[in-house]
């Protein structure tokens, strides 16, 4: 019985509309951890993942939409941990753009981070892709994220070239719709 309830409360909170504010979108702050699982670098012997180095984030957006499909806003992102000899990834910040999927709990976005410190600036491209279980006022969400640089030097000085390296990375956190 008590599995039951359960699995139904679940299936319920999974159909509900991916916005919690269908009628006002309103105002989106979002915080969360993100840790990345994969990162690979298309030259020989750079390549790691998360039993070689821990790097936690912390991952802040504030977004608004004009409707409950789309949302604009701006990312904060902030490494603040490496483990082993490597170096931590740094701050970055860049607008991003948020879809979610109708009637379903999905959302896909995306952002363009400029990393600010440490080292000189990088631009990229951050695609994330996740789920939102809404309840009022509030979203939990989970979320895959990829990243690829576009154009500058990664934190040890060395020349980036679009897509040479790709970080695959899991996040999960909170939305605080106002």
């Amino acid at each position: 019985m008590k599995t039951t309830l359960a699995a139904a409360v679940i299936v319920a909170a999974l159909a509900l509309p991916s916005s919690a504010h269908a009628d006002n979108p309103g105002w989106g702050i979002r915080a969360g951890l993100e840790a990345p699982l994969v990162t690979h670098r298309n030259d020989a012997g750079n390549s790691f993942n998360i039993g070689t180095s821990f790097q936690p984030a912390v991952n802040l957006l504030i977004q608004k939409g004009p409707s409950d499909l789309i949302a604009f806003g701006v990312e904060g992102h902030v490494n603040f941990l490496s483990t082993n000899t490597f170096t931590r990834t740094g701050t970055s910040i860049g607008p991003e753009v948020m879809l979610n999927v109708p009637v379903v709990p999905l959302y896909l976005r995306v952002a363009l981070p400029i990393r600010i410190e440490p080292a000189a600036a990088e631009l990229g491209l951050r695609v994330a892709a996740g789920v939102k279980i809404n309840i009022p006022f509030v979203g939990i969400y989970i979320e895959g994220v990829a990243d690829m640089p576009f154009v500058g030097n990664d934190v040890t000085g060395n020349a980036e070239t679009a897509f040479s390296k790709q970080i695959l990375s899991l996040g999960a956190g909170i939305e605080i719709r106002i």
